[in-house]
């Protein structure tokens, strides 16, 4: 049998390929037992197996870390995974975190409900409050951790403010103390905003939304200095969260066409919300490029000329308005309970990412069944502009 380590190509002149290939590789051959020990100590660079890194990941991880400032960076199995692999690789039992809110709600599950049972306590903190946060260390914290722009009234914390009290009151972090500021990114990616220049530790995103704009893929970003970065890699590794090739891959095409992705986005946002302003059938418009947003300064502040793609609107009619919306949309802008791809959608809270929230909740967050969040995509400015407000029109007669 020929030696399956000769290439026919080898005889060839070697080329570069212009796009980086997959590698789907679940394992790599090793020269020795010396060179074995190499790999799995990091002393010598290169792979052994995929649950311990893979060369989509590296490649992938290598540019968000660039675009991001940051000293490390891993890409994980889901944006679920960055997260719990920050909480699980920095926090011990009776540490406090704690939570800006409104958070993504499967992250306040994740302290309030899985590790609490492991003696983690937690506060809830008005992510937009500085005042509640000078309040909030009244006892130490650990980790800290807020949105970049809140889900589903978007909502702009201010990032800067907040690392600097919760390191003059809680101390700078390090892998074992201080307190941890801990940037949830996804609504902004990188090419929005960059936490970590603002004072913030660690920054996670879903990777699955806007960063690979397709959504035909799942993946989460950690990133973040040195200091705080300890046994992260390790946790990722012991935990089983370790990424895919196919979906690091199809990321990576996504991550080539951010910024223009991000910028055509944003601007049919703003020119939407510019055109529904002052709606009749329209109660509450929140969109942070507003001068009437409440956090309108701390985004011209914090975000880079740009506010996002993400549009929220609650309507004057409530759960009934927003059933006769979500059919005049379809199919061209379907209702799905997702983020950041080419297509504009639309989602609803109260039905899906809210739906286990009591009417207390509800009530304090703005939300009622009439609030509709769109993610905006890129369809011509005008077509798009034209066709939301035109169905808004008709939706009362």
């Amino acid at each position: 049998m020929p030696d399956r380590a000769q290439h026919p190509s080898s005889h060839f002149p070697v080329s570069v390929p212009q796009t980086d290939p997959l590698h789907l590789s679940g394992v790599w051959r090793m020269d020795s037992t010396e060179q074995a020990a190499a790999l799995l100590a990091g002393s010598e660079s290169g792979y052994v197996y995929r649950r311990e890194g893979h060369p989509n990941a590296s490649s992938l991880a290598e540019a968000l870390r660039v675009l991001h400032g940051a000293d490390q960076a891993i890409v994980t199995a889901q944006g679920m995974s960055a997260i719990s692999i920050a909480a699980l690789a920095l926090l011990k039992p009776g540490d406090r975190v704690l939570l800006g809110q409104p958070l993504y709600g499967r992250t306040s599950f994740l302290i309030k409900n899985d590790l609490a049972k492991w003696g983690i306590e937690f506060e809830d903190v008005l992510a937009t409050d500085v005042s509640a946060w000078t309040n909030a260390f009244r006892k130490p914290a650990r980790m800290v951790i807020v949105e970049t722009i809140t889900n589903p009234r978007l909502s702009v914390p201010d990032i800067q403010s907040i690392s600097s009290i919760a390191h003059q009151l809680g101390g700078h972090a390090n892998s074992e103390s201080g307190t941890v500021v801990l940037v949830d990114n996804t609504f902004a990616t990188p090419d929005l905003c960059q936490p970590l220049s603002m004072g913030a530790d660690l920054v996670m995103e879903s990777l699955s939304k806007f960063v690979c704009g397709h959504a035909d893929a799942m993946l989460g970003l950690l990133c973040g200095r040195n200091e705080v970065w300890g046994q992260v890699r390790q946790t990722m590794v012991s935990f089983g969260m370790t990424s895919s090739p196919l979906d690091c891959w199809l990321t990576q095409r996504g991550l080539a066409s951010l910024q223009v992705r991000m910028a055509h986005a944003a601007s049919s946002a703003m020119a939407l919300a510019i055109e529904i302003e002052g709606h009749p059938c329209i109660r509450v418009l929140d969109y942070p490029g507003l001068a009437t947003h409440a956090d309108h300064d701390v985004a011209l502040k914090q975000f880079r000329g740009s506010f996002g793609n993400m549009l929220t609107l609650t309507l004057q009619g409530g759960l009934r308005s927003a059933q006769r919306l979500i059919s005049l949309l379809s199919p061209d802008i379907p209702f799905c309970p997702t983020l950041g791809e080419a297509q504009t959608t639309v989602s609803h809270p109260c039905s899906t990412s809210h739906r286990s929230y009591s009417q207390a909740a509800l009530q304090e967050l703005g939300i009622d069944g009439g609030t509709m969040r769109f993610s905006i995509g890129l369809e011509p400015k005008e077509w798009l502009v034209g066709k939301i407000g035109s169905l808004l029109s008709q939706i009362n007669a």
